[in-house]
């Protein structure tokens, strides 16, 4: 599943943003902030972009909630990384548990429950 091509520098700016957030460099991640900011104004003033604006203003919403929130941490990532990000995550999971000699109904049981609560956690 591709993600278009034409949210992929947003999802990129986030991406870093949220990276840099998890290792805590706050300051490399909040110029990553500063230039999705003002690329949601660039897109505000081109009346031809207003899918990205959309799915730019809702990266930066995301950001702006969880830092209110103080919950940065458990943002996820956005596009193809995070797709990317969750299947690894789920394939660690899933090779942990066959790993520890579980039943594969049991591991087929959680792998689904992880997949169904991932992010909530």
């Amino acid at each position: 599943m591709d993600i278009l091509a034409k949210y992929k520098f947003a999802d990129w700016l986030y991406n870093r943003f949220v990276e840099h957030y998890r290792k805590s460099e706050i300051a490399e991640a909040l110029m990553y902030l500063d230039v999705l900011t003002h690329y949601k104004y660039f897109a505000l003033e081109i009346r031809r972009l207003s899918d990205q604006r959309r799915h730019i203003k809702e990266l930066h919403a995301k950001i702006t909630k969880a830092l209110k929130a103080e919950t940065v941490d458990k943002l996820l990532l956005a596009g193809d990384e995070g797709i990317e990000e969750f299947n690894r995550e789920m394939k660690e999971f899933e090779d942990h548990l066959r790993k520890i000699g579980l039943s594969e109904e049991y591991i087929t049981e959680r792998v689904s429950d992880k997949k169904m609560n991932y992010g909530t956690n």
